[in-house]
């Protein structure tokens, strides 16, 4: 799988961003995995998984910022 921090610019967070993607890529790859072992395709379940993790960005950009 591409790793796609390659491309972003430099920046503070990279490495936080890469040290958590690499936590949780594992977990991930099991949801598609399951997802695949219940009928799904890996496309169907890669493109629900980005679904929630937008509408979960979405959520924390309404909430206050303290």
């Amino acid at each position: 799988m591409n790793n796609v921090l390659e491309f972003r610019p430099k920046c503070p967070h990279v490495e936080s961003l890469s040290d958590c993607r690499e936590a949780l890529e594992p977990a991930v790859m099991k949801i598609v995995s399951d997802a695949i072992g219940r009928g799904y395709t890996a496309a169907e379940a890669a493109m629900v998984i980005a679904d929630i993790a937008d509408d979960y960005i979405l959520m924390l950009s309404r909430q206050p910022r303290h």
